[in-house]
């Protein structure tokens, strides 16, 4: 699975502070105030509170979000693109695909 440089590059670090699935999309707060908005098909992993974001994979409709203690979220989107956006605490784009 290739690594997704661009999200990489954009969410690298930080940490999750809350995750909450409500109507296919999957919202990921972190701890800096940003969110990371995902349209997932399918029930969201539950135990991503507290990771802190290594590197993001992606190949077709998986995405998957490692984190620095091992563990890896897969998430299965609803399409390979336009599934996932990203904003700042200022709710500035940061990334959108």
């Amino acid at each position: 699975m290739a690594r997704n440089q661009k999200l990489t590059g954009v969410i690298q670090g930080r940490t999750i502070a809350d995750m909450h699935q409500e109507d296919g999309k999957l919202a990921i707060h972190f701890m800096d105030g940003s969110t990371m908005t995902v349209k997932i098909a399918g029930q969201a992993p539950a135990d991503g509170v507290g990771g802190t974001i290594k590197a993001v994979r992606q190949k077709g409709t998986t995405l998957n979000l490692d984190l620095v203690d091992g563990r890896t979220l897969s998430l299965q989107t609803v399409e390979p693109t336009a599934s996932v956006m990203v904003r700042d605490k200022n709710h500035t784009l940061e990334y959108a695909d």
